[in-house]
């Protein structure tokens, strides 16, 4: 039998022999990051066991770098893991890091190394039953990356504590151990599987035959966001359909005449000469409705619908979606109340109904989330509608939010039922803003239609700058909507008018009889919002052909020599069904926009025809759009004009090289 003495003695050897392991594991770590070779890093971390390669393993890694001195990787798994280890051979030190991963987690990484020569990438991962797994790829090294270095040095990591909510499965976000002394940065995935809406260019019409255009408003600055997050963060020029030009315009503020009480919009007009083109002359028209304070606005019923499945772990997905909506909470007031729904594999209800001023409450509910599981996407809208009806506020703003990189991949419904119901609830009176995070996986043209089919508006967060700008500085718009299905008309005057082409709006053009058909969906427009078109226009000359026969029964051309055009708007109150109609003429002497706003919205408008590679592109270059927009960059009180410009700056560098 043992005695009390003996019982203290056998614990105490334990406790000592666990910790001279754990000492062990932390000092065999900290000797294999010292490693030369991945082969030997290993034998040091896992001994003479033996590793069997599994499909199980996903690397996506560029082929080809360009640059060896920030490769972007990603790694996922589906093997139940202990730990990951990602090595190298091209640098002086093998081992790159250590992922330690949590029980009942889906592991998923995004990183970035550096490489000073063409190597082999490999994979490790150490399964909960101890047995080891392992999967390579080559990276072609076109530029070695800052002397080889160290292997890589692009960590990320965080963690909540474990939570469960009714009806939804919810993982945790898997942590690791980084090596010593390295910094994180967020990146854009190299290899990717977005997915962006074609748009083919608008052409020029000949007035004679066409001279009418209309379209549905937009508002959406998402495209501009996502082209900044190619440029700056990946450095690379984005994908020609990923350059939307009129949310690219509509991202900046101009000084814009606001309207009258009575009115939702002023129409402001400028008419000049074309900066890509001069034979032709630009016609900029800018509605902008009034701001308020936000004291002012209505309680507001926002249901957070956020997306937690295993594709938003990495740092620029869920992680900044926590922090972003941090912000919006901390300007909401008392009256206003905030539910969250998590959809994954299934969806929950993860708070229901806290008020404004309960943001401990709020920030905690937060907080406690984490990304694993598929993507129930259709059954989380479902929820997320059943609950804002519920909480449902007369006279107030009922909106839902939904944040997620859009990649609905499991769901009871299809996307036509999905698109279906959203056209249904914006009918009560329940709208639907989107917002989109991260990449790789990035669904553009997903959450684009999404929000046009909910009445609402679509932004793309890639910085907690980004976040501010949509959730903070323009709450007002972001959230309250003050015309909905606004429609624009534009008739041209063949007197004066050749032809024209609108630039920008391709997946928002409208047939002319949607005008007046008040059963026709449209845009939507919010407190303090603006819209910005620009319209290339060619006159009536000497030199003047048609394409197309003169037409015997065409009516004689109008006789007002000095009206260019007429602006038309159709739009609804948003309690209301039936539209009220506003105009304006167009005319040389148009002046509402100063010059500093036209030159700037055209160098904006330039730098998506650019990167579209557009045939109307005539005589602009990058070294004079630089010019033309540092000349009209003006106040810039928030400065995104300069930050436009070095992104103008970061996309000449890129298309020499590209070259």
């Amino acid at each position: 039998m043992l005695r009390n003495t003996d019982i203290v003695i056998v614990l105490l050897l334990v406790s000592i022999i666990s910790f001279a392991s754990a000492e062990s594991l932390q000092e065999r770590e900290r000797r294999a990051y010292s490693a030369q070779k991945p082969e030997l890093a290993l034998q040091i971390l896992f001994g003479n066991r033996q590793a069997v390669g599994d499909a199980r393993i996903k690397i996506r890694a560029p082929k080809l770098a360009e640059n060896g001195g920030s490769i972007p990787i990603y790694i996922s798994t589906s093997i139940p893991a202990k730990r990951i280890v990602l090595l190298q051979d091209s640098n002086p030190r093998a081992l790159v890091a250590i992922w330690k991963v949590p029980k009942n987690s889906i592991p998923a990484y995004d990183i970035r190394i550096k490489m000073k020569s063409t190597g082999l990438i490999t994979v490790v991962v150490e399964a909960l039953d101890g047995k080891l797994y392992i999967a390579q790829q080559r990276v072609e090294v076109s530029i070695g990356g800052c002397g080889g270095g160290d292997g890589g040095g692009s960590y990320s990591s965080r963690s909540y504590p474990s939570r469960s909510y009714p009806g939804v499965v919810v993982r945790t976000q898997s942590s690791y151990s980084p090596p010593p002394s390295r910094s994180y940065v967020n990146r854009r995935a190299y290899n990717t599987q977005e997915r962006y809406s074609r748009i083919s260019e608008n052409i020029f019409k000949e007035v004679t035959s066409s001279p009418l255009s209309t379209f549905s408003s937009d508002v959406d600055t998402a495209s501009y966001a996502n082209v900044r997050s190619f440029l700056n963060l990946n450095n690379q020029l984005p994908p020609k359909d990923a350059v939307r030009t009129e949310e690219m315009l509509n991202y900046f503020n101009y000084d814009y005449k606001e309207p009258s009480a009575y009115r939702p919009f002023f129409i402001n007009t400028q008419v000049g000469n074309s900066i890509w083109n001069r034979n032709s002359k630009v016609i900029q028209i800018g509605l902008q409705t009034r701001t308020v304070d936000i004291s002012e606005l209505p309680a507001s019923n926002l249901v957070f619908l956020l997306d937690v499945s295993g594709s938003m772990s990495s740092a620029n997905k869920l992680p900044l979606l926590i922090n972003s909506l941090k912000l919006l909470v901390k300007e909401l007031r008392a009256k206003d109340r905030v539910s969250i729904v998590v959809y994954a594999g299934n969806s929950g209800l993860v708070l229901d109904r806290a008020r404004g001023n309960e943001k401990g409450k709020i920030y905690d509910a937060l907080e406690r989330l984490r990304a694993g599981g598929s993507t129930a996407g259709g059954a989380g809208i479902e929820l997320a509608y059943a609950i804002a009806q519920e909480a449902f506020i007369e006279e107030g703003n009922n909106r839902i939010i939904l944040a997620t990189d859009g990649d609905f991949n499991v769901g009871v419904r299809s996307e036509r039922d999905l698109l279906r119901l959203i056209e249904q609830k914006r009918k009560t009176g329940i709208f639907l803003t989107v917002l989109g995070f991260g990449d790789g996986n990035y669904k553009d043209s997903t959450m684009e239609l999404l929000a046009d089919k909910g009445n609402g508006n679509y932004a793309y967060i890639d910085t907690l700058l980004e976040a501010k700008k949509v959730l903070v500085t323009q709450m007002s718009g972001t959230l309250y909507t003050v015309a909905k299905d606004v429609k624009i008309q534009v008739e041209f005057n063949p007197a004066l008018v050749h032809s024209y082409r609108l630039i920008g709006y391709e997946n928002r053009l409208l047939a002319n009889e949607d005008f007046n058909n008040d059963k026709k969906d449209a845009g939507e427009v919010g407190m303090g919002h603006r819209v910005t078109v620009l319209y290339e226009v060619k006159l009536i000359s000497e030199e003047s052909g048609s394409r197309v026969d003169r037409l015997k029964y065409q009516r004689s051309r109008s006789h007002n020599y000095d009206e260019l055009a007429t602006v038309k708007i159709r739009y609804k109150d948003p309690r209301e069904n039936r539209s009220v109609a506003m105009s304006k003429v167009v005319s040389f002497d148009s002046n509402d926009i100063s010059q500093d706003d036209f030159i700037f919205a055209q160098s904006v408008a330039g730098f998506s025809m650019l990167l579209r590679d557009s045939k109307y592109v005539k005589d602009l270059n990058y070294a004079d759009l630089i010019t033309l927009a540092k000349d009209s960059k003006g106040r810039d009180r928030e400065g995104n004009r300069a930050e436009f410009i070095k992104m103008v700056e970061k996309a000449e560098v890129l298309s020499s090289t590209k070259r």
